[in-house]
């Protein structure tokens, strides 16, 4: 009869296979068992860091997934449709207060974030409109036209929900036409060498946002020469500037896109774009310009003329992707240049900065005139 007792040595003895131990468990085994089981016992997941590890690994997850050709660009971009689900998430996060599944909200609004910024970070938020209504208002309203009795001046446009065709014609003319829900109209002011167009103030309360959209078509000079000043909050704005003279551009984007064609335009001194929760697609002249442009939650692509040389500055930005890899740039720490960029006849210059977006240079199949 084989001899054996409970404990942690093993081996043949005599013949017989024998287990050699301290103990009926084996003491010092079986205090470490307990030791172990305390420990896991004790363990504590901290739903803070619950919530970011569920964010980063699908911010992450989703770049990687459409790089690898396992989600289309179509896909994508339906994923800033979710939004609602961060509301459910706060709403259960609220119910399940006290219970064990106290941490399920919070997991469903970092898991909805995750996707909405992997989009981003993937360029899939083009045709983004922002969050007020899907409708337009089919009211015309009272069309306004003026002139510019001096040789520059400035334009200011500010649309609330809606969308805003910016075109140049000749002479020294502008035009607003368009429609709103009720043929109200935006306000229009303007002087001799100046001309502002915005949204009136909503009287019907924080929902009006979901209300219809207005649209506008703008049409401004090219023989004069224009400081432009574009800021669309939940909207979309389509720019053609053609033979336009431009001093300096300056767009703001909260909630929506903006497609701007500045390939033809004589004159450009400087830009300054900034965007939050939005995309943007710029087409740059064959003229040497400098500017800036920060993206926050959105993406940004730069289409440029053949032949410029460029130095796109990227700095410190938090959860970012640069695609400026290859177009004949060379990287110096976060700056990327064209060689030989001093000696070039036409050089743009840029600071790019994204904050959870995304900057991408001529990209294939994403827009520059597609």
């Amino acid at each position: 009869m084989p001899e054996a007792s409970t404990g942690g040595n093993a081996g043949l003895v005599g013949g017989h296979f024998r287990i050699v131990t301290s103990g009926p468990w084996g003491a010092p085994s079986r205090a470490r068992y307990l030791r172990d089981v305390r420990i896991l016992r004790d363990v504590r997941i901290d739903r803070g860091f619950l919530g970011w590890g569920v964010f980063l690994l699908l911010a992450g997850a989703v770049p990687l997934a459409v790089r690898a050709g396992y989600v289309t660009t179509e896909q994508i971009r339906s994923l800033a449709s979710l939004w609602p689900l961060i509301l459910i998430g706060m709403g259960a996060g609220l119910l399940l207060a006290r219970t064990r599944l106290a941490s399920l909200g919070g997991l469903v609004v970092a898991g909805t974030f995750g996707l909405i910024v992997g989009g981003l970070l993937s360029g899939g938020v083009q045709g983004f409109a922002g969050p007020c209504g899907p409708t337009s208002g089919n009211t015309a309203f009272p069309a306004r036209d003026g002139s510019f009795s001096q040789p520059s001046g400035t334009v200011r446009l500010q649309l609330d929900c809606g969308d805003v065709n910016v075109a140049v014609g000749p002479g020294d003319g502008w035009h607003v036409e368009g429609q709103s829900r009720d043929g109200t109209g935006p306000i229009v002011e303007a002087g001799s060498g100046s001309v502002s167009v915005r949204s009136r103030d909503s009287d019907v309360g924080p929902f009006d946002a979901l209300g219809d959209r207005e649209r506008w078509r703008v049409t401004l000079p090219d023989t004069v020469r224009l400081d432009l000043d574009l800021e669309v909050n939940a909207g979309s704005a389509t720019m053609a500037l053609g033979q336009a003279m431009v001093g300096r551009l300056k767009l703001d984007l909260n909630a929506g896109s903006i497609s701007a064609d500045l390939s033809s335009v004589r004159e450009l001194d400087g830009l300054e774009i900034g965007l939050n929760a939005g995309a943007l697609e710029l087409t740059r002249p064959n003229l040497s310009t400098h500017g800036s442009i920060e993206a926050n939650a959105g993406t940004v692509n730069l289409c440029v003329p053949p032949g410029a040389a460029l130095r796109l500055r990227t700095g410190q930005s938090i959860i970012s992707n640069y695609d400026y890899e290859g177009h004949g740039l060379i990287r110096n720490g976060s700056v990327w240049e064209t060689p030989g960029f001093d000696g070039s006849a036409v050089q743009i210059e840029l600071d790019t900065r994204a904050n959870v977006g995304s900057f991408s240079l001529d990209p294939e199949g994403g827009g520059c005139g597609d």
